[in-house]
């Protein structure tokens, strides 16, 4: 019994006739019978009553003909859901990215492939570097943002933004009115850092090492308004991406470091052996010719 069977049965009871139900599928009157026998038999049961001359539903016949209508119902709405995947009219797009980004650059490029297809709704999920690798890796989310190079190499990349590191400082600190510095000079200075999760940790961390001191942290957080709120406290000093140091609009002012020269780099990636939907396919080549 197929799909096939249940559309046949359903067209014999809707148009209360056999005859009518051939010539409104548009084949021929023994074919819908030996469908219906060969139903009947799979049955064990008639679904018809034959001692009529109108074909009358046996009890066994109405619990099956509502059960083929609510399957034919869900193989219908099947068929326009996948449609509309290919055809790109409607479906959601699950993107993973860190809270330090600026999400002016993602917005607009959001705004335009939204313009181009209005139906897709997109689930922005914020988490550091680390988590946004993990989630992929579970299928919670579709493509990621995040701080390249990544650790796995499960991932394909796309690297869309390389830019410096600054170090940021409250107006009134001892090295507010430096141009450049050197990383050495920040040996004594307390740092706000991001959560551990953050590749941009691994990245400041590693830096000062190599420069020859452990950065003393102070706090940790994951949201970089936060930062912003305790630099202007005078509580510590912070290192953050250009673009991002950039949005920072109160009692701050950023520096330049020369030494070394610390880099951001931001991709985003997506699981190279596991299937990517149409949507999520496209959103991408968007967002690469975005950056073309």
């Amino acid at each position: 019994m197929d799909i096939k069977h249940m559309r046949y049965f359903a067209a014999i009871v809707q148009h209360g006739s056999m005859t009518e139900a051939s010539n409104q599928l548009y084949i021929s009157q023994p074919t819908i019978s030996k469908a219906i026998h060969d139903v009947e038999t799979e049955l064990g049961m008639q679904l018809f009553d034959r001692n009529r001359r109108k074909f009358v539903l046996t009890d066994a016949g109405k619990v099956f003909y509502d059960q083929c209508e609510e399957i034919l119902r869900r193989h219908s709405e099947l068929k326009n859901d996948l449609k509309n995947m290919v055809g790109m009219r409607q479906g959601e797009i699950k993107i993973g990215l860190p809270p330090i980004m600026d999400v002016g650059r993602l917005m607009g490029i959001v705004k335009d492939f939204h313009e181009l297809y209005p139906e897709i709704t997109f689930q922005l999920i914020e988490s550091g570097s680390g988590t946004i690798e993990t989630r992929l890796r579970q299928d919670a989310i579709d493509i990621g943002i995040t701080v390249l190079p990544t650790e796995g190499e499960d991932f394909d990349a796309f690297n869309f933004l390389t830019e410096p590191m600054k170090l940021v400082v409250h107006k009134d600190h001892r090295l507010a009115d430096e141009t450049s510095i050197d990383l050495k000079a920040l040996k004594e200075e307390h740092f706000i850092m991001f959560n551990e999760d953050f590749y941009l940790n691994e990245i400041i961390t590693s830096a000062c090492k190599n420069a020859g001191f452990t950065p003393k942290v102070v706090s940790n957080t994951a949201q970089w308004h936060f930062i912003e709120e305790m630099i202007n406290a005078e509580l510590g000093v912070c290192i953050l991406p250009e673009s991002v140091a950039a949005l920072l609009t109160s009692s701050s002012v950023t520096v330049d470091i020369h030494e070394p020269v610390l880099k951001w780099r931001l991709g985003v990636i997506w699981n190279r052996d596991r299937y990517m939907n149409f949507i999520t396919k496209e959103w991408l080549k968007f967002f690469q010719q975005y950056y073309e």
